[in-house]
């Protein structure tokens, strides 16, 4: 039997018992326990993070290794966010995964140095694979808005000529959770400012980018 088939397999057995399985991309929201776990991977460079300073912030999380092509390049887009918003209003941490699959001179020290993120970095990214939705390939890539609502959601799908979300796609993304945040701080000045009528809340956006693939391989 193939991996993919007893994988099936048990997961089909896990569905009939009443066993949890990993939960599917649009259910992956930034909640209180999923905070906690990020909160509670090894610290590595930029700015520190508790379970508190993930919530009332849009939050860009990748999942990534010094060895997969696709992940310099996020690294570059992901600095040039950092460049463009303050980090009072959007939180941008990549997860080291998978390292040690296909080590590679300089490794993860050589490649930090390289691209000097501008943001957190956190190891032991497998601890957490599960609750994000079983994260087997990179980069896997999220953004939530200031609820913990999912607004973007990328995986590197085998053999795919799209690798990465785009700036864009990420810039729109941040874009849809601010305009969330601006609308809750009117909701809150309208409740509190006597006299005023109450403002209509910003319409979101959803963009998904989504592919899935087997091992995590670019």
């Amino acid at each position: 039997m193939t991996r993919q088939a007893l994988r099936s397999l048990l997961l089909a057995l896990a569905v009939a018992i009443g066993l949890p399985t990993a939960p599917r991309a649009a259910e992956i929201s930034l909640d209180e326990a999923r905070r906690q776990a990020l909160a509670a991977l090894p610290y590595m460079q930029g700015e520190t993070l508790d379970a508190a300073s993930l919530q009332d912030r849009v939050v860009v999380l990748t999942f990534f290794a010094s060895w997969c092509p696709p992940c310099h390049v996020e690294f570059d887009y992901l600095n040039s966010l950092r460049q463009s918003y303050d980090e009072r209003q959007v939180a941008i941490v990549a997860v080291n995964i998978f390292e040690d699959y296909l080590p590679r001179p300089g490794g993860l020290e050589g490649f930090l140095a390289k691209k000097a993120p501008a943001f957190t970095i956190l190891g032991g990214g497998e601890a957490v694979a599960g609750p994000f939705g079983e994260v087997e390939r990179i980069p896997t890539l999220f953004v939530f808005g200031p609820d913990g609502a999912p607004l973007l959601h990328f995986v590197h799908a085998r053999g795919a000529t799209k690798t990465h979300a785009s700036l864009e796609e990420i810039t729109a993304a941040v874009e849809a959770g601010l305009s969330v945040q601006l609308g809750r701080a009117r909701a809150f000045s309208d409740r509190t400012a006597p006299g005023r009528s109450p403002s209509r809340p910003p319409n979101r956006i959803l963009p998904w980018v989504a592919g899935r693939g087997s091992g995590p391989v670019p």
